[in-house]
């Protein structure tokens, strides 16, 4: 779903790239990204560069994240709250529910992969114009950045897009990816799951029990064995249950099923007079394709 204006609805992720580890924050409205090395990985340094990048662009009301140690623990629930925007992380095994970070995250490590200037590769993208005719800069800060390609100055000049044509156009094109995607891999609504049902997790191959919803769409707490499990509600098949239901072909109980009635004799293949005139012969057997199929015959020795 489309957010209702720039920079309100951010994506965030970490990948690895020639041993150096990048927080990544895309923005869901203008795909437009910022990239950060972090040295070291943890928690606290993640915080401290979305700090920074809220101080260029403001703060998001919600940002989605994956459940990396680097987002699950305390310290970022506080950062959270301290800063007032929502933290919502994807279900475990579920990369799809943010899917425009992990999108970002490919094309970024593309670009840093085949430049020999990451920044100015990282400038190129911002700068160049979506399919719906708008750059990531422009859809979020309403000007073109000026490049190392020669360019009037007037279309330097700040313009706000079109957001009512925009949102219209961009919400039919991802309508459409997504029918798209369901029709190629076969995707249906699944019924929702209730509070004591009987599941099988297919990532795990156990069985557990719903305990209650998740805060996230589609996701669930689940009751195994060794403990308690998030899951999306892809992974989680309900077991059936005996619902006194008696199968139509199963005899009633206390009797015994009748006994199969035998099968019908094979016909005997059609015969036909001979040409000659001295009996009835066989008629002749064909495949598919109209071959003859002949008698094997053996040397009589």
């Amino acid at each position: 779903m489309m957010p209702d204006r720039p920079w309100q609805t951010l994506g965030a992720d970490l990948f690895t790239l020639k041993n150096k580890t990048y927080l990544l924050v895309v923005d869901y409205f203008s795909r437009y990204v910022e990239v950060a090395l972090l040295s070291p990985t943890r928690s606290t340094d993640v915080v401290v560069h979305l700090k920074s990048i809220f101080a260029r662009h403001g703060i998001c009301e919600f940002l989605k994240s994956d459940n990396g140690p680097q987002f699950s623990g305390s310290h970022f629930k506080s950062f959270a709250a301290e800063y007032g925007f929502m933290h919502i992380t994807s279900s475990p095994r579920f990369p799809q529910s943010n899917g425009e970070a992990e999108r970002a995250v490919q094309t970024v490590k593309n670009l840093l992969t085949k430049a020999s200037d990451p920044y100015l590769a990282l400038l190129a993208y911002r700068a160049t114009p979506l399919q719906n005719g708008y750059s990531p800069a422009e859809l979020l800060m309403g000007r073109r950045l000026r490049t190392t390609v020669p360019a009037l100055p007037t279309l330097l000049n700040p313009v706000l897009p079109d957001y009512n044509a925009l949102g219209a156009k961009e919400r039919e094109k991802r309508w459409n990816d997504a029918r798209s995607f369901d029709k190629r891999h076969g995707a249906r609504n699944l019924e929702p799951l209730i509070p004591g049902e009987d599941v099988w997790i297919t990532d795990a191959r156990v069985q557990g029990k719903v305990l209650s919803t998740h805060n996230t769409p589609r996701s669930y707490i689940v009751q195994v064995p060794q403990g308690t499990l998030r899951r999306n509600r892809q992974h989680l098949v309900p077991l059936q249950t005996n619902s006194g239901v008696v199968d139509a072909d199963e005899p009633p109980v206390g009797e015994e099923p009748a006994p199969p009635e035998p099968a019908p004799p094979d016909p005997a293949p059609p015969v036909t007079a001979s040409p000659s005139g001295e009996g009835p012969t066989t008629e002749t057997v064909r495949t598919r394709c109209g071959r003859e199929v002949r008698k094997l015959q053996r040397l009589d020795l």
